[in-house]
């Protein structure tokens, strides 16, 4: 593979893990297809998702003052796995972020004040290790169709 290849693999990885319709369920798979290793699919598609995260931690405040984005924070505040995140603390974030994606749960746990350092290991932990299985099942995936 040659460096531009892998960059704009690794671009798309990141990409996709970015926006929210995409995130990692989407992302490791379709770059690891397009012939993109495992770990860097996991890696660039993985940042892609968890940058969010940062972003509404430190950002929000300064986001919120968008009209088209503050209408978008204010219905993902009030989502109905927020109470999830407010009784259970930082573990429950470790099952929601790839259920509810990354976007919703650096919302919520800004809204119901959760540390940014909770907030910021917990996500980064359930994002990447659901990147590992996402990847290790597409690798079995595709070592059993080809």
């Amino acid at each position: 593979m040659s460096l531009f290849e892998y960059i704009s693999l690794s671009a798309t990885a990141w990409f996709m893990g970015f926006f929210p319709m995409f995130e990692i369920y989407l992302a490791i798979p379709s770059t690891m297809l397009l012939g993109l290793d495992h770990v860097s699919a996991v890696l660039w598609a993985g940042f892609g998702n968890f940058l969010p995260v940062p972003l509404l931690a430190y950002f929000y405040d300064w986001l919120h003052r968008f009209k088209r984005l503050s209408g978008w924070l204010d219905r993902l505040e009030k989502h109905r796995f927020s109470h999830l995140m407010r009784e259970h603390g930082s573990w429950s974030i470790i099952l929601v972020t790839p259920l509810l994606g990354s976007w919703v749960v650096g919302v919520i746990g800004h809204s119901i004040g959760m540390k940014r350092s909770t907030l910021l290991i917990y996500s980064a932990i359930s994002i990447f290790g659901y990147g590992v299985i996402i990847a290790w099942l597409t690798s079995k995936g595709i070592e059993f169709t080809f």
